[in-house]
C-alpha cells in the first residue's frame, strides 16, 4: 500500500474510531490505527514521537479528506523528515545525556532511542534517569536489554497481575537475572494497592506536589528534656510565614541582636523573640526604606555609645512612632541549645529562636509557585501516561473494567480527566493553569 493510500485509510479508520466512542470501544480498530501511524512514520524515516504524530492527528481533524489536505500532510511529513535526517546524528547515549538537562516528554524521547512508550521504559526514563538515581549509561543498558528480550508485556503482567506473588512466578525468575531495575519497578506494587485513585507515578508525584506547595511546614522539635551533645546537634528548621511585628531591639558589643515582638497570625498574635546576626539584621532594616531606615539610623547612633556592661534596648514605637512590621520577609529559624541547672544541654523552651536565613517573601512565593506548578504539570502528565497504560491493556485484550482498575483510573472523575488530558496532548494543546 502506497503512503497516500495509507493516509487515506488512516483518516477513515480514525473517523470510525471516533464515531464508535474512542479506543475503549473497539480495541482491534485502535490497534490497527496505531500500526498505521507507525507504518507511515517509518515510510518517512521518522520515529513515532508525539511531535511527529501531531502531523497525523491534525490530518484527522480535517472535516473532509480532500487532495489538498493530503498534499499538505505529505509535504509536512517530508519537510519534517528532511529536518530530522539533516539534524546532527546522535547516539542513544547522547540523547539520554541531553535529556537530563532538556527533560523532554517520555513520549517524544523514547521513540528517538527506539523504545516503545511502555510502562517500563517510561519508569526507567522518568523515575530513574530524570531523578538522577542512575547514570544514562545504566539506563541505556537496561533499555537495550528489555528490547533484546522483547518482554515489555511480561514485565507489565508481573506488575498488574502478580502484585503479591511476583517473586514466586516463573516469569520473574527468568527476567530477574537480566533486568537490574526490575525490582525497583515492581516495588510500585504497594503504591498501586494503597492509591487506588491514582497511577503509581501519579501517586508519587502528588506527594511531591504537596511537599513543594507547603509554605510553612510544622516541624516537631525534640523534647526539651533530652540531653543533647552540642557537637552532634542538628537543629530542625522552621519557616515563619506570619508577619513579624518588631517592638523591641536588644544588643550589646557582640555581633548578636535580639528582636522581641509578636507574630501576627490569622487567629491573633503570639509573642516571639528572634536572635539575628548584626549584619543580617542591618540588611533586613534596609529592606524597609521609611521606618527601617529611620530605625537603622538610630540603631547605628546608639551602637557607637553602647556600654560594655549592659545591653542597649531600643523601644521601637517610641523611636519611629509604631512597631515595625516586617511584612516583606519570611524567617527560617531554629531552637538553640541552653544549659540547665545540672549543666546539661537542652533545647530552649522559651519563645526564642535563632534566625538562620531571612527570605524575601515575593522571591519565596515565586519559587514555591513555580515548583508547585511544575509538580502539578508533571502530575497531569503522569495521569495521561496512566491513560496510555489503559489503552495498552485494552490492546492486550484486557476487559474495560480491568484495564481501568489496573491503570489506576477506576475512579470515574479521574478517568474523565485522563481522557481530556489525552485529547489535549494529542492535538497539541495543554491545560491552562493560569
Amino acid at each position: 500500500m502506497q503512503v497516500t493510500e495509507k493516509l487515506k485509510t488512516y483518516y477513515h479508520y480514525y473517523q470510525d474510531l471516533k464515531a464508535k466512542g474512542g479506543p475503549e470501544e473497539d480495541t482491534e480498530l485502535f490497534e490497527t490505527v496505531i500500526e498505521l501511524e507507525e507504518d507511515i512514520m517509518s515510510a518517512y524515516g521518522l520515529p513515532p514521537s508525539h511531535d511527529h504524530l501531531q502531523i497525523l492527528w491534525q490530518l484527522t481533524e480535517a472535516p473532509d479528506l480532500s487532495e489538498e489536505v493530503l498534499q499538505q500532510t505529505q509535504q509536512q511529513l517530508q519537510e519534517t523528515a528532511t529536518q530530522h535526517l539533516m539534524a546532527p546524528v546522535k547516539t542513544n547515549l547522547e540523547i539520554l545525556q541531553e535529556a537530563l538537562e532538556e527533560r523532554p516528554s517520555a513520549f517524544n524521547l523514547l521513540p528517538e532511542v527506539g523504545q516503545p512508550t511502555h510502562d517500563y521504559p517510561i519508569f526507567l526514563y522518568e523515575e530513574l534517569l530524570l531523578n538522577r538515581s542512575f547514570s544514562p549509561e545504566a539506563i541505556l543498558q537496561e533499555m537495550e536489554k528489555i528490547k533484546e528480550l522483547d518482554c515489555y508485556g511480561d514485565v507489565a503482567t508481573l506488575l498488574y497481575y502478580h502484585r503479591k506473588s511476583y517473586k514466586r512466578t516463573k516469569r520473574y525468575k527468568v527476567l530477574k537475572p537480566h533486568l537490574q531495575f526490575l525490582d525497583l519497578y515492581l516495588q510500585q506494587l504497594e503504591a498501586l494497592e494503597n492509591n487506588e485513585g491514582h497511577s503509581v507515578f501519579a501517586a508519587s508525584l502528588l506527594q511531591k506536589a504537596k511537599e513543594a506547595a507547603t509554605v510553612a511546614p510544622q516541624i516537631k522539635q525534640k523534647s526539651a528534656s533530652d540531653n543533647i551533645e552540642p557537637s552532634t546537634y542538628l537543629p530542625e528548621m522552621i519557616l515563619l510565614t506570619d508577619t513579624l511585628e518588631m517592638e523591641e531591639i536588644v544588643y550589646d558589643q557582640d555581633t548578636a541582636v535580639t528582636v522581641n515582638g509578636k507574630l501576627r497570625t490569622s487567629h491573633g498574635s503570639a509573642p516571639i523573640s528572634l536572635g539575628f546576626d548584626r549584619e543580617v539584621f542591618i540588611r533586613l532594616l534596609r529592606g524597609y526604606p521609611d521606618q527601617g531606615e529611620r530605625l537603622l539610623a538610630y540603631f547605628e547612633k546608639e551602637k557607637k555609645d553602647v556600654s560594655r556592661d549592659s545591653p542597649t534596648i531600643i523601644h521601637v514605637p517610641d523611636t519611629i512612632g509604631n512597631a515595625l512590621l516586617a511584612s516583606q520577609h519570611y524567617f527560617k529559624v531554629y531552637k538553640p541549645l541552653m544549659l540547665d541547672e545540672n549543666g546539661r544541654h537542652k533545647i530552649m523552651e522559651d519563645d526564642f529562636y535563632l534566625v538562620d536565613e531571612v527570605v524575601e517573601k515575593e522571591t519565596y512565593k515565586a519559587t514555591a509557585l513555580a515548583s508547585a506548578q511544575e509538580a502539578v504539570e508533571g502530575l497531569l502528565q503522569h495521569i495521561v501516561q496512566s491513560y496510555y497504560s489503559y489503552l495498552l491493556l485494552l490492546q492486550e485484550g484486557i476487559s474495560e473494567k480491568k484495564a481501568r482498575r489496573n491503570s489506576g483510573l477506576e475512579d470515574p472523575t479521574l478517568f474523565a480527566l485522563a481522557q481530556q488530558l489525552y485529547t489535549l496532548q494529542k492535538f497539541g494543546g495543554k491545560p491552562n493553569l493560569g
